[in-house]
């Protein structure tokens, strides 16, 4: 197993979504925009979304967390390749593989890490300093101490391969419909958290129990699964410029970069 590689939490495969097609030759394709800066930049997929050593756990020879990924890392891309010619009629033949890809999109996230992270440091622990028979440890202490950055850090990365292997149980209850564009002029963008989750509460616990509530995952820059607890009139249709006007200053306020198929107006996107 390799370690202190380039861990992309947005996978490349899946940014390679929101490249414009009279862009796919150029040396840096997508473009970025670093939104505490307001800057705009183009970069290539192998410059955004990662952190060195992301998913390495620390101490320990245990599952590569990316052989959990690379199933859905693999199909993904062709799938949407497949689907986009046709303004993807064909969407919800598929919805089952995009709710277990929209679940992993989640777990990876750095959002999920950080938050399982800091949950974890409120553990308390007895560190053994020595096994001295199947009975009989020492201990450093006989009052529960914090346990060391190590093990929280790994707990989270289990957490984490835990949280996808037990699949969208909790998006099937939700109704879906899927909403296009047709140009890269006026696209779908994400930003470093993809799943996106609009609603009355702080919380994801509660947002996804209240019928106010709606999830976002585009899933390349000209589609979007819409998630709500109520029922849609129309399952699939085009967005017009006022909705997608919307749904990108939506992720552009909540994000610390966007990524477009295209250099946007930051006001009034």
């Amino acid at each position: 197993m390799k370690r202190n590689r380039r861990d992309h939490y947005i996978p490349r495969g899946y940014l390679q979504g929101f490249v414009d097609p009279t862009r796919r030759r150029v040396e840096k394709p997508l473009w970025y925009l670093d939104v505490p800066r307001g800057t705009w930049s183009e970069k290539s997929s192998r410059e955004i979304g990662y952190r060195i050593g992301f998913y390495d756990y620390s101490g320990v020879e245990v599952e590569d967390a990316e052989t959990i990924f690379i199933e859905f890392e693999n199909k993904f891309p062709v799938l949407i390749r497949k689907l986009a010619p046709d303004k993807f009629a064909g969407w919800k033949e598929h919805l089952d593989f995009f709710l277990h890809y929209m679940q992993m999109m989640r777990a990876r996230s750095l959002r999920f890490f950080e938050e399982q992270h800091e949950r974890n440091k409120s553990l308390r622990g007895w560190i053994v300093e020595e096994v001295i028979d199947e009975r009989t440890v020492k201990v450093r202490s006989l009052e529960a101490q914090p346990l060391p950055e190590s093990f929280i850090t790994n707990r989270a990365l289990s957490e984490m391969c835990d949280e996808i292997r037990k699949g969208p149980a909790w998006l099937k209850e939700f109704n879906w419909a899927l909403r296009y564009c047709e140009s890269p002029l006026s696209p779908f963008v994400i930003s470093e958290q993809p799943v996106v989750v609009i609603g009355p509460h702080q919380q994801l616990i509660d947002s996804v129990k209240d019928e106010c509530s709606l999830l976002f995952f585009p899933l390349c820059w000209q589609a979007c699964l819409i998630g709500s607890r109520q029922f849609f009139d129309v399952e699939t249709s085009g967005f017009g410029e006022h909705d997608m006007q919307l749904m990108r200053k939506m992720y552009m306020d909540s994000a610390k970069f966007v990524v477009s198929p295209t250099k946007l107006a930051t006001e009034g996107v």
